[in-house]
């Protein structure tokens, strides 16, 4: 038997015809659906059963889908083990206060029962539907994902993953974030030999790639920078959260194609014309949006102003580690942190005590983060932390690197960036970073002290080439999300494969 059930299905990328060739290869005997949009739920109905991401996020079921005469009730086994990773789910949860789309409450009471309420129809909906197979689109990170993520676990159903790597736009396949990736260990390997007398200009990348590998090594930060962070990285984000705001922009997009194919003629104000209708739908659209918008910016930016406050510019000479506070909520602290460690005063308290007395820690706030997570009260804990010094939003992350004895952060681009500059990474979270040449992947106090002693001896090296094996052997392993519909079909026919017994789960 094969009850699969796939997260997240939208038509703009995990769509409809991926489902259709999934179907096609697997042929399970039940298909199983979250689905992103309501609108797309007929879309999708006709495959099988669906879930609305909507109801999960508000933990909100009908009664036929809680089905409660034939339920299980939670018992002390399960409850005990979701235990550990409750305080994880709920501020998981609390990405979507203020959220446009379908808001919820700020309250300790409305996260717990968001929390109870989807813990009983995501264990029941597991057990009743017999699941034998789950297949997630990215690291879990928005409450109820992470939650189906270990109660598979608890329940022994097999869990395929697939995230986005560093290397833009690519993704890789995974079972479990919290372990190093076999696969890119062994690409790794088998790179490192067959290079091994290679001159670094004779490894080749490919495409993208070898683009982007260009433009970490040219250690310019124009060039190295993120596409977000070229223009204002605080508005895009913005943007990206509450999407577009200004009508007049909103205008632009509902009539820039016929602008493009038109320019300005008579068939444009045609065109324009025929959608007065679009235009006008758009206001209140944008207002909703404006109106969550507002006081998250206003707040935000009360915030970045105290937070500046708090800041010294670099003491010349003085020796360091640089870290990066990273944006918040995302899944590369919130999970991929690990517990409590997505709360970056820990990992600062942990590193403030393994560092010698003359080595201070030099930290900035992430140029993208809002209000959502953050306090002043937040802010003066981490300045109150010995060796700690706060840095300014606009001083540049690239200088702070080449001057650094390390980079130490939970999980960001930054640990990846500083190679190209010959400096270690000393990385507290889970990600594919930990296996690159020169990285320390620390937990503890003794294992900061053990990473900076080996620093220390020599703080910077010459790893171009193992950098440039490393890229490519995450290239090798992962595929461009323009190959999404070509190799999720046949990635998740091998995962149902290789769990199965012969090609069809046994049940227990």
């Amino acid at each position: 038997m094969v009850n699969l059930l796939l997260s997240l299905v939208v038509q703009k990328e995990f769509n409809s015809d991926i489902v259709q060739s999934i179907v096609d290869r697997v042929k399970p005997d039940n298909l199983y659906m979250l689905a992103a949009q309501e609108s797309e739920l007929p879309i999708f109905e006709q495959f099988g059963e669906c879930v609305l991401r909507k109801n999960l996020v508000h933990g909100v079921y009908s009664e036929e889908q809680l089905d409660l005469e034939h339920s299980y009730p939670l018992e002390d086994d399960v409850i005990q083990y979701m235990n550990r990773y409750a305080l994880d789910i709920i501020f998981q949860q609390r990405r979507f206060e203020a959220y446009p789309g379908f808001p919820i409450g700020d309250t300790v009471d409305t996260h717990y029962t968001v929390y109870r309420h989807n813990l009983f129809f995501l264990y029941n909906f597991l057990k009743r539907k017999q699941i034998t197979h789950v297949y997630l689109a990215a690291i879990p990170h928005e409450g109820y994902d992470y939650m189906l993520y270990y109660l598979c676990k608890y329940l022994d159903i097999p869990v395929q993953l697939t995230h986005s790597c560093f290397i833009p736009p690519r993704r890789f396949a995974l079972k479990d974030f919290e372990k190093d990736s076999p696969e890119l260990k062994a690409e790794y390997d088998r790179l490192l030999e067959q290079y091994r007398d290679a001159d670094i200009a004779d490894i080749p990348l490919e495409g993208k790639t070898k683009n982007q590998f260009e433009r970490w090594s040219s250690q310019e930060p124009e060039q190295m920078k993120p596409a977000q962070m070229r223009k204002d990285p605080f508005v895009w984000r913005l943007r990206q959260r509450f999407g577009e705001t200004n009508i007049i922009r909103v205008w632009r997009g509902v009539l820039g194609e016929d602008y493009a194919k038109y320019g300005v003629s008579l068939k444009f104000i045609a065109a324009a014309f025929r959608k007065i209708p679009a235009l006008i739908a758009a206001i209140p659209a944008a207002w909703k949006r404006y109106c969550f918008e507002r006081p998250v910016k206003k707040e935000s930016r009360r915030l970045r102003n105290y937070y500046q406050t708090l800041t010294t510019m670099p003491a010349e000479g003085e020796k360091y580690i640089y870290f990066p506070l990273q944006y918040q909520p995302e899944a590369t602290s919130n999970p991929m942190g690990g517990g409590m460690y997505a709360d970056q005063v820990i990992p600062l308290q942990i590193l403030s005590k393994a560092l010698p007395e003359d080595v201070k820690i030099y930290v900035k706030l992430h140029p993208e983060q809002l209000s959502l997570l953050r306090t002043e009260g937040y802010y003066r804990e981490i300045a109150s932390i010995p060796k700690v010094r706060m840095i300014p939003i606009e001083y540049s992350t690239y200088e702070l690197i080449k001057n650094a004895l390390a980079v130490s952060c939970l999980t960001g681009t930054a640990l990846w960036e500083c190679h190209f500059f010959g400096a270690p990474a000393i990385a507290f979270g889970y990600s594919v970073k930990n296996m690159a040449p020169f990285t320390f992947p620390v937990r503890t106090v003794e294992d900061c002290q053990r990473a900076v002693e080996e620093i220390m001896k020599k703080p910077r090296r010459e790893i171009a080439k193992e950098v440039k094996i490393y890229a490519k052997a995450l290239h090798n392993i992962s595929f461009d999300i323009a190959d999404l519909a070509k190799v999720l079909p046949e990635l998740i026919e091998k995962f149902v494969a290789e769990t199965s017994d012969g090609g069809r789960v046994s049940e227990n």
